[in-house]
């Protein structure tokens, strides 16, 4: 028992170097005895200094990404903020291959400057941007909601095949919780449409279709919508009941698959590693499905920890086949899951030699919202020898600070800050200082969602390590 007491304060001073060592920077009790107590007091010191330098420059990055990115009265994404999160939607596979953008316009905004006075006219402005983030389904709300323009709104609904039923569900909402305070003062309010797109369908079409749904709105009266839906994918409607069939049978019949893409350093000749995004096929012969059409339906139905699974096991098998490393994705409903962790952990224990070539990564919405799971997995997974990493880092500067407790590898920056990146000094400021604060870290970041190559010295120079997207 003395034995226990004397080692067990030594045991915490060399666990808190380890983990320091690791980049976890964590502070421990001080233990009675005088050189240790020296000794854990000094690094405690240090520790606490590192994190209050963290979080004052993740408040500052915050700051910065609020001013630089987002309109100042009513909180939502700027319009350039937002036109690179409409590319980012109909460019990238994540999103699914058909969604819905709807917007807003208020009928007469100077007007109602000059009817209510600027306050509460901000105070109208406001409401409304509240409310359409409401209407969010996804964790990433404050990407999905933009100021357009002085009176119009944008909100972006990835996976929404059904653009008039989302036009009803906004419009009927609206009429609920905001407009009744305005009505009276203001009857001819607002007018909303919405339309479909497709992936790769250019940006300037859908806000063309959707100046005409507006135009038809306007014609059918005061406070009216309009919308109008493209023809979208037989799978993309199916019901609950049905996805759920063809999902589980998807996992046991092997009709899930990986594509693989590069992930390059910064001087593009080098790899860092490849990365594993996961696709399904409906049939023996049917066509392929991005993770976008069939994820968010997986998360509903409780059924993305057997698919993560499944996509673990298939980068394994591509890693005994090939040279380099491989990154796969979790789904951020799969985190807190405890039984999907043992099974995961119970998997890659039996590939001792494969896991430091496995990377996983989780998406920055998910990690925030569930840490204390995320960091019990980050732990779980680094003591089996892999690395660990977010993807679409950036949209919560203010929770930065947190990071320092975790040991990760990467971050994978949101496409919405790279894309336009030469033309935009205030996102070129934010991305450096986000890489200045990684590396103190012994953080690596990768772009995502790079155009061109001709963006990699300019990445270089800010202090990227790699990049990845459809221009590499």
């Amino acid at each position: 028992m003395a034995l226990r007491l004397i080692l067990r304060p030594l045991h915490d001073v060399v666990a808190q170097a380890q983990a320091i060592a690791q980049r976890r920077f964590i502070t421990v009790d001080e233990p009675r005895t005088p050189e240790l107590q020296a000794v854990a007091r000094a690094m405690n010191d240090m520790v606490r200094r590192l994190q209050t330098m963290f979080a004052e420059e993740a408040q500052r990055l915050e700051a910065l990404r609020q001013r630089v990115n987002h309109d100042p009265i009513t909180g939502a994404a700027n319009r350039d903020h937002f036109m690179a999160q409409l590319r980012e939607v109909l460019s990238s596979e994540e999103y699914g291959s058909h969604g819905t953008l709807v917007v807003v316009r208020l009928t007469y905004l100077n007007e109602l400057n000059a009817r209510l006075g600027r306050q509460r006219a901000d105070a109208l402005l406001q409401g409304l941007a509240k409310t359409l983030a409401a209407c969010c389904d996804s964790g990433d709300t404050e990407q999905r909601v933009g100021r357009l323009k002085g009176g119009e709104f944008g909100l972006l609904c990835p996976g929404e095949a059904n653009a008039d039923a989302r036009a009803r569900a906004v419009h009927e909402r609206l009429m609920r919780e905001w407009a009744p305070s305005w009505l009276a003062e203001v009857p001819d309010l607002f007018h909303l449409a919405a339309v479909n797109y497709t992936r790769h369908e250019p940006p300037g079409d859908v806000l063309a279709r959707a100046d005409q749904a507006l135009a038809q709105a306007q014609a059918r009266g005061p406070n009216h919508w309009y919308a109008t839906d493209q023809a979208a994918s037989p799978a993309l409607t199916l019901p609950a009941e049905r996805w759920r069939t063809l999902l589980t049978e998807a996992v046991q019949g092997g009709r899930l698959s990986l594509a693989f893409y590069p992930v390059v350093r910064n001087d593009a000749q080098r790899p860092l590693h490849q990365e594993g995004v996961i696709r399904l096929r409906m049939d023996a012969t049917g066509s392929m499905l991005s993770a976008g059409d069939f994820m968010p339906m997986a998360a509903n139905l409780n059924l993305t920890a057997p698919i993560d699974l499944g996509v673990v096991r298939l980068a394994i098998e591509h890693l005994r086949q090939v040279e380099g490393d491989v990154a796969v994705n979790l789904s951020a409903e799969t985190i807190a899951d405890f039984g999907f962790r043992n099974q995961l952990v119970q998997l890659l224990q039996q590939y001792p030699d494969l896991c430091r070539r496995l990377l996983f990564e989780v998406p920055e919405y998910g990690v925030y919202r569930q840490f204390d799971a995320f960091r019990d997995l980050v732990r779980s997974l680094k003591a089996l020898g892999c690395r660990v990493g977010i993807e679409h880092f950036g949209q919560r500067f203010a929770n930065s600070e947190q990071l320092a407790t975790l040991g990760l590898d990467y971050l994978k920056v949101h496409p919405s800050l790279v894309r336009g990146l030469r033309n935009n000094p205030g996102n070129q400021e934010l991305l450096r200082g986000l890489c200045s604060m990684a590396h103190a870290l012994g953080i690596t970041v990768i772009a995502l969602g790079v155009e061109s190559r001709d963006d990699l010295p300019l990445l270089a120079q800010l202090g990227f390590d790699g990049a990845t997207g459809p221009g590499i």
